[in-house]
């Protein structure tokens, strides 16, 4: 097919989507574009609430062939609905975060020198109300490897963040401002996953995955977590589980359980015929964890997306495939006093994209995945049944999405889109 006859299809395919009624949506907007299409690749997208009912949108645009050529954007959606952007974030290659603590938004972004891929330090950069950029504020340095961040709004104008790169898991606390960035983690340590979670008020917690071992070949058996409180970061590592000889830590989230915490992983290993295990467990931070496996004994389960709100309601999605590379999105949920019950399968699910969970602040639930090049969604609530997934748009050509809840129980989620010309889309419920 020519490129002119690949353009007209697209377009058709919009003006599908445009038509499309609501209802066959399930209560989603026509999807509208973020970014136009362009010709370079577009990266990650990031969305937020304001509590107010605005969002800022945050990606990167790089072309994948030339390194350290990556550059962030961001896009602010009003309330009502107005979009202004994208606007390019000077010097910045990639959001690592982004979260609101009042009216203004603020990005944990990672850069690095010209022609070196990010991430060499993060900075602080906060986005007004009215979508002026401050200046960038330093908040990590000498930073190596693939790097993970995470940025939570605490009580009281206090925020903190979190980075987890090869020398290890760094954070970093203040208010208007970010104190002295403090290691958490052991020197000896090379985490391959790293995930924070606010506890209410100004309490904390960073967990992350701890190996033994030769540097570089460390075996991720282990996780380790430090809480904070007040005005004091995450402090004081301590091994929280360790899996069983022979099995491995893949994925780690942690997130909110009321005033405590639980910790959500993918825990892989071979059996004594060489056959391949990958599993989903969950359980509360105690001293005496009790771990319960979430997903199905005869899949495997990859991509973790978590949510909980301040009640102690909990939802974990995944992923999972069978041996002939068949996947289905998965969810498991809990009310703030009940338990994980079995996973409810949402539907097939394209094996290379992975799904994403947000959820609400009334413990009602969205989980967005791509299923056969078609973003599509289910909503629901906390210990029930979700609804019928709804097709978002009439796209072949989803990957990377997102999605996000306003305190007002608002809605958005977003994706990359197209292949030749891609760009950046989202959908909006009220």
């Amino acid at each position: 097919m020519t490129r002119r006859a690949l353009a007209f299809a697209g377009a058709c395919l919009v003006l599908l989507a445009l038509a499309a009624p609501a209802a066959a949506r399930g209560g989603w907007s026509a999807p509208f574009e973020l970014a136009k299409p362009g010709y370079l690749d577009y990266v990650s997208p990031r969305l937020a609430f304001s509590p107010t009912g605005a969002s800022v949108a945050t990606f990167g645009i790089e072309n994948v062939d030339q390194p350290g050529s990556a550059q962030a954007y961001l896009v602010r959606r009003a309330a009502g609905g107005g979009l202004s952007g994208p606007v390019a974030v000077p010097g910045v290659q990639r959001v690592l975060a982004l979260a609101y603590p009042g009216r203004s938004a603020v990005l944990l972004a990672g850069m690095s020198p010209a022609g070196v891929d990010c991430c060499s330090g993060a900075q602080a950069i906060t986005v007004g109300a009215s979508g002026s950029l401050g200046t960038g504020r330093p908040v990590f340095g000498g930073l190596t490897g693939a790097t993970q961040g995470q940025l939570l709004a605490l009580s009281g104008g206090q925020m903190l963040a979190a980075v987890a790169t090869e020398r290890g898991v760094l954070v970093s606390q203040g208010s208007g401002g970010f104190g002295p960035a403090r290691l958490i983690s052991d020197r000896d340590q090379e985490p391959v996953a790293m995930s924070a979670a606010w506890l209410g008020g100004r309490s904390t917690i960073v967990a992350w995955t701890a190996g033994t071992g030769v540097i570089g070949t460390l075996s991720q058996r282990s996780i380790d977590y430090a809480t904070g409180a007040g005005k004091l970061p995450p402090h004081g590592a301590r091994v929280a589980l360790t899996v069983a000889n022979g099995h491995r830590i893949d994925e780690l989230a942690v997130m909110r359980r009321g005033t405590g915490s639980t910790l959500v992983w993918v825990e892989s290993w071979y059996d004594r015929t060489g056959a391949y295990h990958s599993q989903v467990r969950a359980a509360d931070v105690a001293t005496h964890p009790a771990v319960r496996t979430v997903s199905p004994a005869n899949a495997l389960a990859s991509d973790l997306s978590v949510a909980s709100d301040p009640p102690g309601d909990q939802g974990i999605a995944w992923q999972s495939c069978t041996a002939d590379g068949a996947c289905t999105a998965q969810l498991a949920s809990r009310t703030a006093h009940g338990v994980f019950g079995g996973a409810a399968t949402l539907g097939p699910a394209d094996a290379a994209q992975a799904p994403t969970l947000a959820m609400g602040g009334r413990g009602q639930l969205a989980v967005v995945w791509v299923r056969g090049g078609h973003p599509v969604a289910v909503l629901g609530g906390a210990g029930s049944r979700p609804s019928g997934a709804a097709q978002l748009s009439a796209t072949i050509y989803a990957a990377e999405p997102t999605v996000a809840f306003g305190r007002r129980g608002q809605a958005l989620a977003a994706w990359t889109q197209g292949t030749l010309n891609p760009s950046v889309v989202a959908v909006a419920r009220p």
